[in-house]
């Protein structure tokens, strides 16, 4: 078996939750890892960068999260098998582009 793939970050444009043209290459080997281990779960958070009002940051790090599902899904991964989680914080600071991000491991 292959080990289990590092959590995957897709960065988002700000203020937009249109998947990037790389997501696909970012989440391959996770997509890889659920269709060979078929009980295992995709887990995504998402977050967003500190900038503006706080409740629409929060849906827009929603809306990116349901972006990354809806990948999944069309890559053949079962909804059921793709958990939403809140992170513990959804802002984070320092550099901006790195908090604009939703990330995507496996358990």
């Amino acid at each position: 078996t292959t080990a289990v793939p590092p959590a995957a970050k897709i960065y988002f444009d700000t203020g937009k939750t249109v998947l990037p043209a790389d997501a696909n290459l970012t989440l391959a080997a996770i997509i890889e890892w659920l269709n060979a281990n078929t009980t295992a779960k995709a887990i995504i958070s998402g977050f967003s960068d500190p900038r503006g009002n706080l409740t629409k940051n929060e849906e827009l790090s929603k809306n990116r999260a349901k972006a990354v599902r809806e990948m999944l899904k069309s890559a053949g991964i079962d909804e059921d098998r793709i958990e939403m989680r809140k992170p513990e914080a959804v802002e984070s600071g320092g550099d901006l582009a790195e908090a604009r991000r939703v990330e995507v491991s496996v358990e």
